[in-house]
């Protein structure tokens, strides 16, 4: 019998102007407390159970790290390719049900990621940046796969793309539920 661990991912995509990492002078990682995320450059508050551990920079450059080996394997295309991807791709927040290393069958985790689509003029909503995402996600050495389409879902006042991909790893069935918005410079995400 296999075990299902849901993962949810939201990116929020930016068409903005050129600095640091690719990242607007105004650009704002947000602020994290027990049950609540917020950042004032996307008008986003995202609201969570405090019982959830909260990743701190150094947790999360470790995850993407060790996550990005996993992904890529000895492939060094896809992880030049990745590798190139990340100049443009800032880390919002992570948080885990349980603290990593935990005794536990699963850690169901939530990540919210912004990447600058700048220099990708054909995306031109969620749905573009998740074919392109599927795609990078069928290179892996990981054996992802599709059952269904994406779909459009509404929470609060924005219109997400969800696409939702599944591994099977250790007897295990991961589900990862990518949502994708959209933020183009000058407009407000409002959730």
């Amino acid at each position: 019998m296999k075990k299902f661990i849901y993962l949810i991912i939201v990116i929020s995509t930016l068409s903005c102007s050129n600095q640091e990492k690719n990242l607007p002078d105004n650009f704002d990682f947000g602020k994290t407390e027990a049950g609540s995320y917020v950042n004032d450059f996307f008008e986003m508050e995202i609201f969570f159970n405090p019982d959830w551990v909260i990743q701190d920079k150094q947790q999360m450059n470790d995850l993407i790290d060790a996550g990005g080996e996993l992904f890529t394997g000895d492939d060094k295309n896809l992880k030049s390719a990745v590798e190139a991807a990340m100049v443009n791709t800032a880390y919002l927040l992570t948080i885990f049900k349980h603290e990593l290393g935990s005794a536990v069958e699963f850690n169901p985790s939530f990540m919210v990621i912004a990447e600058n689509t700048k220099n990708a003029p054909g995306i031109k909503n969620g749905g573009d940046y998740l074919f392109h995402s599927k795609k990078l996600l069928e290179q892996t050495q990981m054996g992802y796969y599709f059952e269904k389409d994406v779909i459009e879902k509404t929470i609060g006042k924005s219109t997400f793309h969800v696409m939702e991909a599944k591994l099977d790893y250790m007897d295990m069935t991961i589900i990862q539920e990518y949502m994708e918005l959209l933020h183009l410079s000058g407009h407000k995400v409002k959730s």
